[in-house]
């Protein structure tokens, strides 16, 4: 069997009392001191990652408003680039209608012209041959005066014509 030796057992006890302060003293501060130092930096770096999440999700929200904003910018610029295409078509073809009708009505002037020089020379070429036609049938030639007068009497004939 085991003997208790009680100076034995005293001294072991005094000796592990003196660690106990010893470590107590020097060794449990400052490993309670690196402990904590420890915790402070974790919960430091777990605010510090919560704050830099919070950060992104704000800017990921800032990203998103701006996104959708340039959509809205886009679909109005592409709207009135729309409209400003269509109104230029309009005024093309308007302009282009008058231009047209302004072609047209000066075609229709410069035939209007042609008819009535047409006709024209033609009352002068039949005022001649009719002269022709009267003097052979009169076989005499006629003054100046009787010549015109017979010129407008036929030509308001022809006129009537």
């Amino acid at each position: 069997m085991i003997a208790l030796q009680s100076n034995l057992m005293f001294w072991t006890i005094v000796s592990f009392g003196i660690l106990v302060l010893l470590l107590g003293k020097f060794g449990f501060g400052p490993l309670v001191q690196i402990l904590e130092a420890r915790e402070r930096k974790i919960r430091e770096s777990i605010e510090q990652a919560e704050r830099a999440r919070e950060e992104a999700e704000r800017l990921l929200k800032e990203y998103e408003d701006k996104l959708a904003e340039a959509k809205v910018e886009a679909q109005k610029l592409l709207a009135e680039g729309k409209q400003l295409g269509e109104s230029l078509r309009a005024e093309i073809i308007a302009k282009s209608e008058e231009e047209a009708k302004r072609m047209i009505a000066k075609a229709e002037e410069q035939i209007e012209r042609d008819v009535e020089q047409a006709i024209k020379e033609l009352r002068a070429e039949v005022a001649n041959l009719s002269l022709e036609v009267a003097a052979k049938v009169i076989e005499k030639e006629l003054d100046e005066k009787a010549h015109a007068q017979l010129i407008e009497k036929y030509l308001s004939e022809v006129g009537r014509i």
